[in-house]
């Protein structure tokens, strides 16, 4: 005999009521999250897309702010692949990026397991090291302006007392770019102390009771254990550090050294800046702005190639 279940109407009745609540519930949040995204994305479209735009089309032109654009094609591409001062600021910026990067990733992922731990005092240490996060740019570079002061400042006070006369930091040609990596490294630090952080919250502790007992060491579990299980945070912070270091160079450099001495600090950035408002050649200016940009998208596609193939050897 076979026996046949037909549904209610009654429960027909309620499954689609539940279903329609569902509906109503995710139209909702889609609702919700837009309203929370959409300041986001109008500033990103204003702020980013529209001079993003408004630099591609300028860059076909010359202009001095003040006359008649000019139409001239694709003549500040051309005058741009031929011109030594572009190259050398390149170098620059990527000198920015080689002695930078690395070092900041590194310091920042230490700090982090230190800031990360249960030792005492542990509080104080993240106030401390998160502090540069709220100073601007203008602001951190007076305060290092006054530690790399020839006479009065703090690093050749410090190096005094040991016997060594220091440099004048900011004007000698070998040591301007270094004080300026080390200022660019100190202010990268608290993003990149947070991302590690986040990553590092996100680790089983099971896992290091039972190297424990295994007879690791806290070093050994430093670099074969955590280490590895922030991966992906340290992929993030490396793109992250190397637009920060190629950008970021432009604001220090004008307030610190303003590209000195003889072009030692005058970063691709910089000298868009230069032939912006200095020789008032927005066009080219334009042209160089989107050159960078190029060489940004570049980079990021380099790191994402060198990820999958990470992946794809586990």
């Amino acid at each position: 005999m076979t026996t046949m279940t037909h549904s209610s109407p009654a429960t027909r009745v309620s499954d689609e009521a539940r279903q329609e609540g569902r509906s109503r519930a995710r139209r909702r949040d889609a609702l919700t999250a837009s309203a929370f995204l959409a300041p986001g994305m109008i500033a990103f479209l204003l702020f980013v897309i529209v001079p993003t735009l408004g630099s591609l089309a300028l860059s076909f032109f010359r202009w001095d702010l003040f006359d008649t654009p000019v139409f001239i094609g694709v003549d500040n591409f051309t005058r741009l692949l031929g011109d030594q001062e572009v190259w050398s600021s390149l170098f620059v910026s990527l000198m920015f990026v080689v002695l930078g990067v690395i070092p900041v990733t590194m310091i920042g992922f230490l700090l982090a397991v230190t800031v990360n731990s249960r030792m005492p005092g542990v509080g104080i240490l993240r106030v401390f090291y998160l502090a540069p996060i709220l100073a601007s740019s203008a602001v951190s570079a007076l305060i290092w302006v006054n530690i790399y002061q020839p006479r009065s400042g703090l690093l050749n006070e410090v190096l005094a007392l040991i016997g060594i006369h220091g440099p004048n930091w900011l004007s000698d040609i070998v040591w301007a770019r270094p004080a300026l990596v080390v200022m660019m490294i100190w202010g990268g630090l608290p993003l990149v102390i947070l991302l590690y952080m986040s990553g590092l919250q996100r680790i089983p502790t099971d896992i290091y009771d039972a190297a424990s007992i295994d007879g690791a060491g806290k070093w050994r579990q430093l670099w074969s254990m955590t280490w590895p299980s922030v991966r992906s945070s340290t992929a993030v912070i490396l793109v992250l550090q190397i637009v920060g270091f190629l950008s970021g160079s432009f604001e220090i450099a004008l307030i610190l050294t303003q590209g000195g001495p003889l072009g030692q600090t005058t970063s691709l950035a910089l000298y868009a800046y230069q032939q912006a408002f200095q020789h008032n050649d927005q066009g080219y200016a334009s042209a160089l702005s989107l050159f960078q940009l190029l060489l940004l998208v570049v980079i990021f596609v380099v790191v994402q190639l060198i990820r999958r193939i990470a992946r794809s050897r586990r």
